[in-house]
């Protein structure tokens, strides 16, 4: 997941606006993934290690998507579809680097 700055702010608005959807709080995101409320709201940010070959960039990069699948699994419970993401299509366990 390469994304240059304007697509990494188009994913935190659709990160946000789901987020917003939903019925969670970034504490409830936190506790269902075991990030810290920090870890999640740089993930809503989009706001990941400085440099390209951070070692915690391909940690961060998980993140994005269990926070996008947390999200969505919410959302799905209140017997709504998510709108698509623009960039984050289809599941992480699609993506070699994330398995």
């Amino acid at each position: 997941m390469s994304l240059n700055k304007a697509q990494r702010r188009i994913t935190s608005e659709e990160l946000k606006a789901h987020f917003h959807e939903s019925t969670l709080t970034e504490n409830d995101i936190a506790q269902l993934t075991g990030m810290t409320v920090s870890e999640v709201n740089q993930v809503l940010e989009l706001k990941a290690s400085k440099g390209i070959f951070s070692k915690d960039m391909q940690a961060f990069i998980l993140r994005v998507w269990e926070v996008r699948d947390v999200i969505n699994e919410n959302i799905k419970s209140k017997g709504v579809q998510p709108k698509a993401y623009t960039f984050l299509k289809g599941e992480k366990e699609d993506y070699w680097f994330l398995r």
